[in-house]
């Protein structure tokens, strides 16, 4: 595991617990390739945020990556099933 990669994990991991301790569900999608590491969602708020955690990454890239996916941004409909 490369040191990158290790801060990469590292960081998900952190922001995963942090979300969890605010009572949030949590959890982070590992070796993904999508724009999505980690994923909160606040049921009283019945908000979800999708998260793209970079280590090192310049403001300028940040917003760009922001840009590139804003349509994931909009009001979903949510079912929950167990199958």
């Amino acid at each position: 595991m490369s040191p990158q990669y290790r801060k990469g994990v590292e960081r998900e991991r952190k922001l995963v617990n942090e979300a969890r301790a605010r009572g949030l569900i949590s959890f982070r999608s590992a070796a993904s390739k999508s724009p999505i590491d980690v994923i909160t969602i606040d049921i009283d708020k019945k908000e979800i945020e999708l998260i793209q955690s970079k280590v090192g990454m310049s403001e300028v890239s940040k917003r760009h990556l922001e840009e590139k996916f804003i349509k994931l941004n909009g009001v979903y409909i949510v079912r929950f099933k167990c199958l």
